[in-house]
């Protein structure tokens, strides 16, 4: 099929791969220049490949395979190929095998690309997952995180917690929101008190999916003092799943804060809470007048839920002669 051209390296080869395309090639066709010694051929391979493939069994594995690449360039065609073609690629042995082995390599890119790989095509367990938690690279261990949400891996998160970087950190609060399981709000309350802005503000926000019980409450309360804005917008938005006793009147403080985010999120909240309280109710009225569009259509959408309980019978027996 080749024979007329160079045997290894040069324009020439790239030529005549190029003239494959239209061909349709098969990986066992494109072999040849999958390792030609020129890396420019080998990247030019990949990217044909994902063209021309029909069936996905072995171009997954070739792909994988390429973020061995010694060359830097081939590394980082495969891993855009694996994050482009994430929902065609079949996750055989040897794809999964490659993979687990660029999860040592000394480039950290790649690393990544292979933890991020591995959790969604579901090929790795909540101990090997554990064990990238120690990678030297933040990003490394942030895609590692994504991985143990999608598994609800609730304690490893917890550890996770503790990472020397703010990043991390804060991939495990909105990891938590993600889960959503009650068990994670220890961790959250934790995180609560990050020395991180961020970090604080998303643990906050997340223990709306979580849980608000009392400990968590009463940090939510302080918070919607912080001078941070981030804080108290996740203050307000973890004080709607609380106790309403605990809830209400610092959340209908937080209506008139200067910030329009903070004031959203507490109306937001008061909205759940306003049937059968008419100082809830004097507050999103007062919030329809607002600056903000988004903070008056969130008081007027509140308004009428409330509207809506009240007009509800809580009586439902039948009268009877």
């Amino acid at each position: 099929m080749t024979s007329s051209t160079p045997t290894q390296g040069g324009p020439h080869r790239i030529l005549a791969l190029l003239e494959l395309v239209d061909e349709a090639p098969t990986t066992e066709e494109l072999a040849e220049f999958l390792t030609d010694t020129d890396p420019d051929v080998r990247r030019t391979a990949l990217t044909v490949l994902s063209e021309a493939a029909e069936s996905w069994e072995e171009p997954s594995a070739v792909f994988a395979a390429a973020l061995l690449d010694p060359d830097p360039t081939v590394r980082r065609v495969a891993i855009e190929l694996l994050g482009e073609l994430r929902e065609v690629l079949v996750s055989g042995e040897r794809f999964s095998r490659s993979l687990r082995e660029a999860c040592g390599h000394p480039d950290a890119d790649v690393r990544s690309a292979a933890v991020v790989a591995l959790w969604r095509h579901r090929l790795c367990t909540v101990e090997e997952l554990t064990a990238l938690l120690t990678d030297p690279d933040e990003a490394v261990r942030c895609e590692t995180v994504l991985g143990l949400v999608s598994l609800d891996a609730i304690d490893a998160l917890a550890a996770a917690a503790d990472d020397t970087a703010a990043a991390v950190r804060l991939a495990v609060a909105r990891g938590l929101a993600a889960v959503g399981d009650p068990r994670g709000a220890a961790t959250l309350i934790r995180l609560a008190e990050d020395s991180d802005v961020l970090v604080r503000a998303a643990a906050l926000s997340a223990m709306a999916h979580t849980g608000c019980a009392e400990q968590a409450a009463d940090l939510a309360r302080t918070a919607l003092a912080d001078p941070a804005w981030q804080i108290r917008q996740g203050a307000a938005a973890a004080l709607a799943v609380a106790d309403p006793q605990q809830a209400v009147a610092p959340l209908i403080t937080a209506t008139r804060d200067t910030n329009l985010d903070v004031r959203k999120a507490a109306v937001r909240a008061l909205g759940g809470l306003a049937a059968g309280r008419p100082e809830v109710r004097a507050a999103l009225e007062a919030a329809v007048d607002d600056v903000d569009a988004d903070v008056r259509a969130f008081a007027r959408m509140g308004l009428t839920d409330a509207r809506s309980d009240l007009t509800e019978s809580p009586n439902t027996d039948t009268a009877t002669d």
